[in-house]
């Protein structure tokens, strides 16, 4: 446990997709770019999603340390209609 004068810093959460403009049934692919004050960065998984339909969605990364610290980012995320929709 760590002295109670010790102050550590939050660790930072957050990534990118890609296709930036994904339409439905499209994978899309996350990249984690967390990192950690200590100068630890994230190697973990590169998850990915398809979306059935078109819509607003809501994308969140929540990440802990070994030490218990929490983080998390969001990002917006409009899914187009498939390519050929009428």
């Amino acid at each position: 446990m760590w002295p109670a004068t010790s102050r550590r810093e939050q660790p930072i959460a957050d990534f990118t997709y890609r296709p930036q403009t994904p339409r439905a049934g499209q994978t899309i692919k996350l990249f984690d770019s967390s990192s950690d004050p200590d100068g630890v960065t994230a190697t973990g998984a590169s998850p990915t999603h398809r979306y059935a339909r078109a819509g607003a969605f809501v994308i969140t990364l929540t990440l802990a340390t070994f030490d218990g610290r929490l983080a998390s980012s969001e990002h917006a995320v409009a899914v187009r209609e498939p390519e050929g929709a009428l």
